[in-house]
């Protein structure tokens, strides 16, 4: 007996527990609003690991159940397009019909109205059915949607909830404030209408809706997502012709490449075609693993024709890929949970193989994305910080070269064409630099020194288009002065050099110290321009690039020769031997022609002073080659010297030319460039006067002796001011109608005669130095 009743007692605790389990699957649990949240932005929780390739099903085959050629006109047969289960059978509410459903008129239809519609897998009520007669309030409104669960029903939302859905239907469904669990509510209806149920020949007028309402809420990753991918299996069921999806930083989908992608790529597979340029960026782009770099999508345009450029330099003939065995299987999983279809697709003649199942020549092809976003990478960074930039010739500088090229971007192409207008048909351009500035297109920015990034950004546009400069700062030279003067040259990637090594350091600070020499009196002869480019040659150590760009840069000393203070400060921190050559190459500068003006023993006399070595070694150089000083030479309080007569005037001859044996020899040691050295060698010009110093119009009063009241004016400014920034500056040496550099340069050559050092240091901004500050206040008093 006790038996008996145990075993009664374990069958009802069974049925009790399947009672209950009935219970819990016939209705959607509500989740806490948090928790909707969290779902929504993750699709993938929606249906747990098996839904992580949402489309591929490697059991998956085509339905049986639809038929017909147009997969538009698919129809069910095996169930019906709804049933009636002790209801009203439900029926599809076609555009242009209207209802009325508590209380409110819908007038815009598609959706299902009716009692009973059950849905495939779970056998409830399908959950985008509206049922005339649950309850809907007659009030208020949740338009937020802190009542709707994360799989909404309709059967079991709120009747707020209801009365909120029903106003956005009968609205136009427009509102893009509502919350997108109304949106999906009423999307579960479309997805169901067009893959379960057959279209009838509403298909068009569905996809139609679903790229609507894509437009409206696709700002929200999870609709974008399940809306993305219906209009892509639609597609895939049109019978339309596979065309290559159009290239967008966008791509990647989701979990797995896209549908259009796979299918464009299948054929190409199947049709044994090599893929082109675009075809790869195709598949990189579609890779749910590719990130692209903040250059490549902020510069799309540009990210994809430099592509092109680089895939076809790596791959001329394409990139042949063979076809996988695996062939493209697709499914369609419903964002309702309630159904799935497998898709049959293909292009006519049978399945296509799958890219997916592809991986061998990928990591390369990403090496090639993230070549060309760092390609990029400046022209980006402008953009980012100043993005009406794009399109002005500033960003063009910034550009490839290739892209600088193309017809694509026509103010680089504009800049270039006025840049080989300069040469004239040479291979040098000697010209202002207002007259660069004016072929690059670049603002005027006042006047003196220019600003560095320009210079770099000057120098980075002719290195693209093997084209040099001098004076270049990149390679040690002065920045350029809107006065000034630069010479172009053509050379091969702009004809770079290493400009800390200690060859080319030295027969730099050499040739500056050479030209300041032999323009001290005012100009440089031909003789003692020959002697410059003799001392170049000099040095074995350099290569035939680094002598070009050593011999333009002399040549533009010949107009712009730098200031004393600059070239002593670089010999300064030469070691001996250095600084040693670069008085024997001042020697022979100055002395090269026969005579020594007073200015250019004076010269002579400070440059030894400055470098350490006897002042006397000036006068024995003189009397060892006899050199006529065009004036007697005061040493210390002594009498003129007898025996060095002053010449009678020479006469300049003009032109530099020289003997074809010495050009020959030039040619070959500096084969890349004997163009530019033997344009610049048989140059037909005179002699360059050095002009004089301009004496500012200024009056006033001798502040400092020694300094013309202009430059005295502003150096009590700077030295009252204790710091003076660079605009403070400029403002004050323009009124008193000086450059600031020149007048910098001024001032620290009177300090150097002075005090035998420079007084000001810094640029920006600009001050006395601290020991030489007392010193000053006492000159200034005297004065």
């Amino acid at each position: 007996m006790e038996w008996l009743l145990a075993v009664g007692a374990l069958v009802a605790l069974l049925v009790y527990i399947s009672a209950k389990q009935s219970r819990v699957e016939s209705r959607e649990p509500a989740l806490g609003n948090d928790r909707r949240l969290a779902l929504r932005a993750e699709p993938s929780m929606q249906f747990g690991k098996r839904d992580s390739n949402i489309w591929s099903d490697p059991r998956s085959d085509p339905d049986p159940r639809f038929e017909g050629p147009n997969q538009w006109e698919r129809v069910h047969r095996e169930e019906p397009l709804s049933r009636s289960i002790n209801g009203t059978p439900a029926r599809w509410v076609a555009n242009g019909e209207t209802v009325q459903v508590g209380g409110i008129q819908i007038s815009s239809g598609m959706f299902y109205l009716g009692t009973n519609l059950k849905s495939v897998q779970r056998g409830v009520t399908e959950n985008c059915l509206i049922v005339p007669s649950l309850k809907v309030a007659s009030s208020g409104g949740d338009p937020a949607g802190q009542k709707m669960p994360y799989w909404p029903s309709y059967s079991n939302i709120d009747p707020v909830a209801r009365r909120t859905f029903l106003q956005w239907l009968a609205g136009g469904r427009t509102d893009p404030s509502i919350s997108i669990g109304y949106v999906f509510l009423f999307f579960y209806g479309l997805e169901r209408r067009l893959f379960l149920d057959g279209a009838n020949g509403q298909a068009n007028a569905i996809v139609a809706e679903v790229e609507r309402l894509l437009a409206i809420y696709g700002s929200n990753n999870s609709f974008r997502g399940y809306a993305t991918r219906f209009i892509e299996a639609a597609a895939s069921l049109s019978g339309s012709d596979i065309a290559r999806p159009a290239l967008s930083p966008s791509l990647r989908s989701g979990y797995e490449i896209s549908i259009p992608v796979r299918l464009y790529l299948g054929r190409k597979l199947k049709e044994n075609l090599p893929f082109d340029g675009k075809d790869a960026l195709l598949w990189v782009l579609a890779l749910p693993d590719t990130y692209l770099r903040t250059a490549a999508t902020r510069c799309f345009d540009e990210f994809v024709e430099l592509w092109g450029i680089r895939f076809l330099e790596r791959y001329p003939d394409g990139l042949k890929i063979n076809a996988p065995k695996a062939r493209l299987k697709l499914e369609y999983r419903a964002a309702s949970s309630t159904f799935h279809r497998k898709l049959a697709v293909g292009d006519g003649s049978g399945p296509l193989p799958d890219i997916a199942a592809v991986s061998a020549p990928l990591d390369g092809l990403r090496d090639l994305v993230a070549a060309c976003a760092d390609e990029l990478g400046a022209y980006s960074r402008l953009l980012g910080k100043t993005p009406e930039a794009k399109g002005t010739v500033e960003a063009a500088f910034l550009l490839p070269r290739e892209l600088l090229l193309s017809s694509s971007f026509a103010l680089g192409s504009v800049a270039i064409g006025r840049i080989e207008a300069l040469f004239e048909n040479r291979t040098i351009a000697q010209i202002s630099v207002g007259q660069l500035i004016a072929a690059l297109g670049i603002a005027g920015g006042g006047i003196g020194k220019m600003p560095s990034g320009t210079c770099n950004q000057i120098g980075a546009f002719l290195d693209k288009i093997d084209i040099a400069f001098e004076p270049d700062r990149r390679y040690g030279s002065r920045n350029l002065t809107t006065e000034g003067h630069v010479l172009l040259f053509k050379a091969k990637a702009g004809a770079p050099v290493d400009s800390e090594k200690d060859a080319y350091v030295s027969a730099k600070a050499m040739i500056d110290v050479a030209t300041l020499a032999a323009a001290a009196d005012g100009e440089i002869a031909a003789a003692e321009y020959q002697g410059i480019k003799a001392d170049i040659h000099g040095f074995p150590e350099l290569s035939g690039v680094e002598r070009a760009r050593l011999i333009a840069y002399s040549n533009t000393l010949l107009r712009d020769a730098p200031g004393q203070q600059l070239a002593m400060q670089r010999l300064k921190r030469l070691p001996a031997e250095e600084r040693a050559k670069a008085v024997r190459s001042a020697m022979s500068a100055v002395l090269a022609d026969g005579h020594a003006t007073p200015q250019e023993v004076k010269f002579l006399e400070k440059l030894q002073k400055t470098l350490g070595f006897p002042v006397e070694d000036v006068y024995s150089a003189l009397h060892r080659r006899s050199v006529a000083v065009d004036e007697p030479v005061m040493v210390a309080v002594a009498e003129a010297q007898s025996g060095i007569p002053i010449p009678k005037e020479q006469v300049q001859t003009p032109g530099l030319k020289f003997d074809a044996a010495r050009l020959q020899r030039i040619r070959s040691e500096t084969s890349a460039v004997s163009e530019l050295l033997a344009e610049i060698f048989v140059e037909e010009a005179s002699a360059v006067t050095a002009p004089p110093r301009a004496v500012p119009e200024v009056g006033g009063n001798i502040l400092f002796k020694g300094l013309d009241p202009a430059h005295g004016e502003l150096l009590a400014s700077i030295l009252v001011s204790g710091t003076m920034d660079r605009s403070a500056l400029e403002g004050r040496a323009r009124s008193l109608r000086l450059l600031p550099e020149g007048a910098i340069e001024t001032i620290n050559e009177w300090g150097f005669e002075t005090f035998e050092e420079p007084i000001i240091e810094g640029e920006d901004p600009v001050s006395v130095l601290d020991h030489l500050r007392t010193e000053l206040l006492k000159l200034k008093a005297a004065a």
